[in-house]
């Protein structure tokens, strides 16, 4: 539904907002994959990249007075590789840049409903992971390259709070209100940052040095992360239709990450707009399947509050998704998120996306007391 969180319900986790574990009545295991293909585009090159990746795996559990969920959702990934040829009359001259990595988190979320119709939560993160940087350099016919390379082990804790309501519009109709905020947090960053020549025959090296980070205070620094808010509102029928609006807003102009610098890159304060919904023919129908199939679309434009060469860099993503039963209250979510964001001009890179996302969320009843055996 275009990346909506404010809708929930009693049998789907809602990993972005923890006040809808309070809603929750089955015990539901959720796994999510991707499948995407990239268009990339330049001034005077076109290339397609595919990748695959895991987007969530949890638990949720609903007990009497709460509920209460764990799991792992990967937080960001690197994933590149770059050539440049500088050509002259002499020699050319080769710059590659790759990069590998990314952040995941492991998190514990609990929902209460505090009275009828209001929902409170929370989550505690835990950010880890490891992202490296290189770069080499060589002219054709030497057989020494020079490199250098960059690397950063991260860990620290980040937290999210969120409330939602509803309100009774009439017998058949609901409104639905939902606030979140995540306070700016800090994670940590060990570095370390090698230089080195490498011979192109037998990839031998011949020479090692491990720059020395403490003199520049760089060996153990801060990764600021950005203040974020949401902001969403919708109207809708039970196990029928809804259709809701969000917005989300993030600090990005406080974001700081002091190794690796980055000369030509700044941030400014973040916003992303997304407007979503559902519909279900007949979620009772015993006759008809695709009666009972979930029909799902959304639309959602950001400023993702990146400058680079101080040019602003916009996305804009259209989804569409079905929700498939597949026996009692499981079911396959499947969705395609069709993106563009970036642009080719003024020597910056252009990206289209295409993204095929399947979710399992199964469910069980746990803590029931048999009354027939």
């Amino acid at each position: 539904m275009g990346g909506l969180d404010i809708y929930s319900d009693s049998i789907h986790v809602n990993l972005n907002n923890p006040a809808a574990y309070g809603e929750l009545k089955y015990t539901t295991y959720s796994l999510g994959i991707n499948y995407n293909t990239n268009f990339i585009s330049s001034d005077n090159e076109n290339k397609t990249l595919n990748g695959a990746g895991l987007d969530y795996l949890s638990i949720a559990i609903p007990t009497k007075k709460f509920g209460v969920g764990f799991g792992l959702i990967p937080l960001t990934s690197v994933g590149y590789k770059i050539e440049n040829i500088v050509e002259s009359e002499e020699q050319n001259l080769i710059n590659r840049f790759e990069g590998n990595g990314g952040v995941n988190q492991v998190f514990l979320s609990i929902g209460l409903p505090i009275i009828e119709n209001l929902r409170i939560g929370a989550t505690a993160y835990y950010n880890f992971g490891s992202l490296n940087y290189a770069r080499n350099q060589l002219l054709q016919g030497v057989e020494i390259s020079t490199n250098s390379e960059d690397s950063s082990q991260i860990s620290g804790w980040s937290y999210q709070f969120s409330a939602e309501v509803d309100v009774i519009l009439t017998q058949k109709l609901k409104a639905r209100g939902f606030l979140s905020l995540q306070p700016q947090s800090g994670l940590n960053s060990q570095n370390r940052r090698i230089v080195y020549t490498r011979s192109s025959i037998n990839q031998s090296i011949e020479e090692f040095i491990e720059v020395d980070l403490d003199k520049d205070n760089l060996s153990t620094t801060r990764k600021i992360m950005p203040q974020k808010t949401k902001f969403g509102v919708g109207i809708g029928q039970d196990q029928k239709w809804f259709l809701g609006m969000q917005l989300n807003l993030s600090k990005l102009s406080n974001f700081k990450s002091e190794f690796p610098k980055r000369k030509n890159v700044a941030y400014k304060d973040a916003s992303q707009w997304i407007i979503g919904g559902f519909y279900i023919p007949d979620y009772s129908s015993l006759t008809s399947y695709f009666s009972r199939v979930v029909y799902r679309c959304g639309f959602r434009v950001e400023d993702l509050g990146v400058l680079i060469d101080n040019q602003p860099i916009n996305s804009t993503v259209i989804s569409f998704g079905l929700g498939l039963p597949i026996r009692s209250l499981s079911n396959a979510n499947v969705g395609l998120e069709i993106g563009t964001n970036g642009s080719s001009r003024n020597g910056l890179v252009a990206n289209s996306s295409l993204a095929l996302r399947v979710g399992l969320s199964l469910n069980d009843l746990w803590f029931i007391k048999r009354k027939y055996n």
